[in-house]
């Protein structure tokens, strides 16, 4: 069942008043009971876990921190809450990995999360933690919910936000900042858009030369942090989504590669995203097979995105190496030609023990890859159905309705957008889930958490929770909560409206 209250309509109260009966849980949980009866936390309150997981023994100690009880003796009906999980392992973080969970807390403080696996315990304590809120006495926590039963689920598998390394650089400590927000609202997957035009961000064992493409040598990242990051995500439930964006959109890798660089820099001179890649030359693949081979080693990464979008197929008609090579070949088009780079590229991520994910774009061109490839939309919804239709899985990023960079994507209009909007049943179980995307032409480290939050987490919810979970004056208090509580966490969340936050949420 779900909790509703009477909502407030007038414009002079918005965001001031959020009624008790509001459930504060984000996303909305697949079945929620809320009560209204209070507990409080005892000063010694702690999860305990039945297994022995290390990965859910560091997410107690977070989680514990986060409570911040006082050291006061404090008596209270929750003192602990019990951590029931049947499948303990810690490395089946990959796409349909089960994340359900349930939660009950009674009247008298007795308190379960059950779950089949570590990352279902994860999203439990997380919906445990968003039911408390710290009161004016000395910091106390209060729990105003009981009794409490929830049985919850994703919708879809895949749900995550898209950053942009390349455009603007982003320390190692701001994008585990990021990766921190994540958990709040359910995320599972963090795509991280590595390199692009602008800079080559990457500093790796195999092909150091490319990193003479960074803006500087200090803004770069070493294999240890991509191994520091793969390991601080998954200690939170997210697996993350290296993007390497070629063939176009490489720029960047002229510094340390020129030879490898189809030859249109006189023509395209004007605009740094034009060029391209020569795929032509058996070089091109042994240098991005050696970029791949270091992210994998050092990740272990399942999931490798290779881009393929807006590759300006005049670059490589200006190029008469390439359009002689064409002609001894016997390729007439340039569509031709991406999915020969496509193909080899696949291949190479694929023997790696991965899966690859391209734009749009590469599918648009008429190339019909591996079964197993995964498609991203991002231009916009209509784009989907053709490609679920030919039966290959995707992510859906329209951006229309899910880009974060375009300011006409309000909360609501986020919201209100369904992935598998005109589909067939049978091409709905296509869509993987989607994507919120952050690109990096005007966002840095200084201002990416207000640009993400809280829209981002409009999105979260649509992945999350029911397709029956529509009712947006409803959603509009509850997110003027979660916004609050990121806030009150450290993270900075724009404002959704005129107001202030009443309460201070855990």
């Amino acid at each position: 069942m779900r909790i509703k209250d009477l909502l407030v309509g007038a414009s002079s109260l918005a965001g001031s008043v959020i009624a008790d009966s509001v459930s504060p849980i984000w996303p909305e949980p697949q079945s929620i009971s809320l009560g209204s009866a209070s507990l409080n936390l005892a000063s010694s309150f702690k999860f305990t876990q039945e297994s022995s997981s290390e990965l859910l023994n560091r997410a107690i100690s977070r989680y514990e921190t986060l409570l911040g009880l006082p050291s006061n003796g404090l008596e209270g009906a929750l003192n602990s809450c019990v951590i029931t999980t049947v499948d303990a392992s810690e490395d089946s973080l990959d796409l349909h990995v089960d994340e359900s969970y349930s939660l009950t807390v009674g009247a008298d403080g007795q308190c379960r999360i059950s779950s089949q696996t570590v990352w279902g315990a994860l999203r439990g304590m997380e919906s445990f933690t968003q039911l408390l809120k710290r009161t004016p006495e000395a910091g106390n926590v209060v729990m105003g919910f009981a009794p409490v039963t929830i049985t919850d689920q994703a919708r879809f598998s895949h749900r995550g936000v898209m950053i942009d390394s390349s455009r603007h650089y982003l320390s190692v400590d701001a994008i585990r900042k990021v990766i921190d927000t994540l958990p709040a609202s359910k995320f599972n997957v963090l795509h991280w858009h590595t390199v692009d035009a602008q800079s080559f961000p990457l500093s790796l064992p195999s092909v150091p030369a490319l990193a003479q493409g960074a803006y500087n040598s200090k803004m770069t990242y070493t294999a240890a942090d991509l191994t520091s990051i793969q390991e601080y995500a998954q200690d939170r439930g997210v697996r993350v989504v290296f993007e390497v964006d070629v063939p176009g959109h490489a720029a960047s890798w002229t510094a340390g590669y020129p030879h490898i660089m189809a030859d249109c820099f006189v023509k395209y001179s004007y605009n740094i995203n034009d060029f391209a890649l020569n795929p032509t030359l058996d070089e091109t693949y042994s240098v991005l097979n050696s970029v791949l081979s270091d992210i994998s080693a050092s990740t272990g990464t399942k999931y490798v995105h290779i881009g393929g979008d807006e590759v300006v197929y005049g670059c490589w008609a200006n190029d008469t190496s390439i359009t002689s090579w064409m002609g001894d070949q016997g390729m007439t088009t340039y569509d031709q030609l991406l999915g020969y780079f496509v193909e080899k590229a696949d291949e190479q991520i694929f023997a790696l023990g991965a899966t690859p994910v391209h734009w749009e774009e590469v599918f648009s061109a008429g190339i019909r890859p591996d079964p197993r490839t995964i498609f991203q939309v991002w231009t916009e919804q209509s784009k989907i159905q053709a490609i679920v239709a030919a039966e290959y899985n995707v992510v859906a990023s329209p951006s229309d309705v899910w880009y974060l960079d375009i300011a006409s994507n309000t909360w609501d209009v986020m919201y209100a957008y369904d992935p598998t909007v005109g589909l067939s049943a049978a091409e709905s179980k296509y869509i993987l889930g989607g994507e919120t995307a952050l690109w990096g032409e005007r966002v840095d480290e200084t201002n990416i958490l207000q640009q993400m939050y809280p829209r981002a987490s409009a999105v979260a919810e649509r992945l999350w929770s029911a397709e029956t979970v529509t009712d947006q004056d409803y959603a509009k208090q509850r997110l003027l909560i979660q916004r609050c509580r990121l806030v009150q966490r450290g993270f900075a969340s724009a404002p959704v409206e005129p107001g202030y936050c009443p309460e201070t949420y855990v």
